[in-house]
């Protein structure tokens, strides 16, 4: 089995989950969050990018249910889903439910972390309403989830 080489901010963001923290990476100069996906700035090794913790916060724009295990760790039915953080950033994680019936596009949800890694838990309350006004205003953001 090859060896997976993680490229540097990989492992700042990986450093920071193992203890148990969301970091962003924010441009210093601007003060804007810098997307996990959009490598440009790193590939540049620009000295004015910094890590930071994350509020956490985050709202769900899609999400999909698997019902077939594919490891006994990670027992279905399993709710992945596409976030994006208060700051701005996006990213792919898991979505902590018993009930995956009620996950909606739209929920307010919070980071948290398990002994597998970080993970999101729905909000509750005023927060998650907020959130859903948030969404019905930005029709583009709709999804739906995808079958497994």
């Amino acid at each position: 089995m090859e060896a997976i080489e993680l490229h540097r901010y990989d492992e700042e963001f990986l450093a920071g989950i193992a203890k148990k923290q969301l970091l962003i990476a924010v441009n210093q100069k601007t003060g804007a969050a810098l997307g996990y996906h959009e490598r440009g700035w790193c590939a540049q090794q620009d000295p004015n990018v910094r890590w930071q913790r994350a509020s956490g916060k985050a709202e769900l724009l899609s999400y999909t249910v698997t019902r077939r295990a594919y490891s006994p760790d990670f027992p279905v039915p399993l709710v992945h889903g596409l976030v994006e953080l208060e700051e701005g950033p996006r990213l792919i994680c898991r979505i902590d439910t018993d009930a995956p019936e009620n996950v909606q596009v739209g929920m307010a949800l919070k980071a948290a972390f398990d002994d597998k890694g970080l993970i999101f838990r729905i909000v509750r309350g005023r927060a998650a309403h907020t959130a859903r006004r948030k969404t019905a205003r930005d029709t583009a953001k709709q999804s739906r989830p995808m079958a497994a």
